[in-house]
């Protein structure tokens, strides 16, 4: 072992990528195997083999400690990786899709495995449910470690691993194919996004927390200012409803959606240099807070970060450039922060405040919400909207920027034409030429061209994911449903069955009593006892129907739950990878023909094209098929986060009226 190796969260889940195969194979091998996805109780000695010694090892014991266990208890855990394994327990909580404290409420309720849904051990995309089966026709499957000889190989990574990427580029195709949890609802995530969560949240927590001993030789974990010994202190309660036991958490962090926007107008081709500045403003942020930035596409960021840090100072490269930002800002205890708790905030606020206005807010009773209120107000949540600028002059000396309106404009001419363009965004001009033959020979021809432009609605996408995992829910209820009934009626039918054996027992009884031949009144005795062994087994049938049927109940109230708790920030991580992907198939089936360019190389989501009905036809037929193919079970309706617009004009109408129609809102599908 390398003695300057660091606790890598990112393998905590490595044995989630082990084929069932390999854990028989141990069992026969061995006489047991190990429980779950983590190695804790995994016989190294009896398999022959070393049990690793990394730090990265101690992951191992994530799911093995208790909620409510003092920190001083951890008798199996050295005191130096504690502090450790503590954070990774907190970052795992918040970068899981569903609550844990939904599907774990009933401990001795049996995990629904995907089979039930027609699946196997592969991940389930709302957005393209069949995905893993055509996965799988390919030859691809999500087991990295299908052997016991594999299993050596899998011990080895977490003895010598040196970084999460590492783990991630090495294992990214079986991450991607696996799912966070196998059982259903929880099997929508990818483990690839789940465990790269994990990491950047955990990040930021250790660079923010430490280990102190107290006077009194206790251990105490210290964050913000605030000192816990257990994860429950840590986090509070799950609840975000209810009016009783608000459970409140000692740490706090904040989930900040922040939406980049600009107030330039594209005056010419050159200033469409403004989309490759905004990318490589994020490529920053993102390279330098790479941890914080948990979520990020070209025109929209999600930050993790601690109550203190200063969002300004973070976002400054987009702000000195003139770009402005649109935030949303939640604070909460770690145990309910999540993607869209800001807008279950904001629904509650509305909806005790104008109850009588908003016959939305009637389906439920007003007390709900105002309970609601009550919980998230006493757990000090907080969310802001808010817009963040960069800081303007009370004065500006003649003339403005034509451009960006911020700065005071300095006179440039160029073919005969005046304007008055600042050094900022001049030298966004002086980034080059998107592309020549724009301004050279398709303006001679004079044609018609055709810009494009692809959307992802973030907003569009919470909410279309949201909808998606309720629709997925509630068919499983469905089907638990039914399960049900017919567990009452078979249980009615083995009542009705007893009734009748206990009336004949009774009858039996009567006659034997009137009889006198002792023969025939033992073998009457008999059958009296074949018909009470009868019914003892028909009851503990019923014994058995009546635990399932409970059982069942049970199901579907923590199912009805999951919907609650759904956390469906590391969906949209998810389904951005495949928009991005679908995005660099396109533009690769286009390449080679010149009658149409991607004018920023590092911006996928706009092109132009020399129009054609033809090529305005296969661009169109493209983004359809690949649509299809990458978002099967996503309607293209108005409730799709993603759109295609296209504006067709002469090649002199002006490029800011081409961005202008592209930039509406409540975009349609196409």
């Amino acid at each position: 072992m390398m003695n300057n190796q660091k606790f890598i969260p990112e393998l905590h889940d490595i044995g989630k990528l082990v084929d069932e195969k390999a854990k028989e194979e141990v069992k026969n091998k061995i006489g047991k195997a190990w429980s779950g996805h983590v190695f804790v109780d995994f016989d190294f000695q009896k398999f022959g083999i070393s049990q690793p010694t990394s730090p990265s090892w101690w992951g191992q014991y994530h799911h093995k400690i208790e909620n409510n266990k003092d920190i001083n208890d951890w008798d199996a855990i050295p005191q130096k990786f504690r502090l450790s394994l503590f954070l990774l327990i907190l970052a795992d909580h918040l970068a899981s899709s569903v609550s844990r404290a939904t599907l774990e409420r009933y401990p001795g309720i049996p995990k629904l495995m995907p089979k039930n849904v027609g699946l196997k051990e592969g991940i389930y995309k709302l957005w393209n449910k069949n995905f893993y089966r055509k996965m799988e026709e390919k030859e691809k499957f999500w087991a990295a470690f299908k052997t016991t000889d594999d299993l050596k190989i899998l011990f080895n990574e977490i003895e010598n691993c040196q970084s999460g990427e590492e783990f991630l580029d090495k294992y990214r195709d079986y991450l991607l194919l696996t799912p966070e949890d196998k059982s259903v609802p929880r099997n929508i995530t990818s483990l690839y996004t789940h465990v790269e969560l994990v990491g950047k949240i955990y990040r930021v927590l250790e660079k923010n927390a430490r280990l102190i001993t107290e006077p009194n030789g206790t251990i105490v974990i210290e964050y913000n200012g605030e000192k816990v010994k257990t994860i429950k202190e840590a986090e509070g309660g799950k609840r975000t409803t209810g009016n009783t036991n608000i459970d409140k958490g000692k740490w706090q962090a904040r989930l900040i959606k922040c939406w980049i926007k600009f107030p330039h107008s594209f005056v010419r081709l050159r200033d469409i240099n403004l989309l490759r500045k905004r990318e490589e403003l994020v490529n920053c942020i993102t390279s330098y807070y790479k941890d914080e930035v948990v979520f990020v596409t070209s025109d929209f960021i999600t930050l993790f970060l601690p109550p203190d840090q200063d969002l300004k100072e973070i976002l400054k490269p987009l702000l000195d450039w003139g770009f402005y930002i649109e935030v949303e800002e939640t604070l909460a205890d770690l145990g309910i922060l999540n993607s869209i708790l800001d807008r279950k905030t904001l629904r509650a606020r509305k909806c005790v405040e104008e109850f009588e206005k908003r016959e939305d807010c009637k389906k439920k009773p007003k007390e709900e919400f105002e309970n609601q209120l009550n919980v998230l107000n006493s757990r000090d949540t907080k969310v802001y909207r808010r817009y963040l600028m960069s800081e303007i002059p009370d004065e500006i000396q003649p003339h403005i920027c034509d451009i960006c309106q911020q700065r005071r404009g300095i006179e440039r001419i160029k073919e005969t034409i005046r304007e008055w363009v600042c050094e900022k965004c001049q030298e966004i001009r002086d980034m080059g030429e998107p592309f020549r033959e724009y301004a050279t020979v398709w303006e001679e021809e004079g044609v018609k061209v055709c810009w494009f432009k692809f959307s992802l609605d973030q907003k569009k996408l919470e909410d279309w994911l949201q909808n998606a995992f309720g629709e997925y829910v509630d068919k499983i209820i469905r089907k638990r449903k039914n399960e049900r009934k017919n567990i009452k009626e078979e249980i009615n039918r083995r009542i009705s069955i007893k009734t009748n054996k206990e009336n004949e027992k009774n009858k039996l009884i009567e006659e034997a009593k009137k009889l006198s031949d002792k023969e025939k009144k033992k073998t009457m005795g008999q059958k009296i006892k074949e018909i009470s062994d009868e019914i003892k087994g028909i009851k503990f049938d019923i014994g058995k129907l009546e635990n399932e049927k409970n059982n069942l109940r049970n199901e579907i109230n923590e199912l009805e739950l999951s919907k609650v708790n759904f956390r469906p920030l590391a969906l949209q991580v998810d389904f951005n990878k495949d928009y991005k992907e679908m995005l660099k198939e396109f533009w690769n089936e286009f390449d080679g023909i010149e009658d149409i360019k991607k004018p920023i190389a590092e911006y996928d989501e706009l092109g132009v094209f020399k129009y054609s009905p033809e090529l305005t036809k296969m661009v169109i037929e493209k983004f359809l098929e690949l649509f299809e193919q990458y978002f099967t079970d996503c309607a293209s309706d108005n409730s799709s986060p993603i759109s295609l617009s296209l504006s067709i004009a002469n090649i002199k109408y002006p490029i800011r009226e081409h961005w202008g129609f592209f930039e509406r809102s409540n975009k349609n599908f196409f």
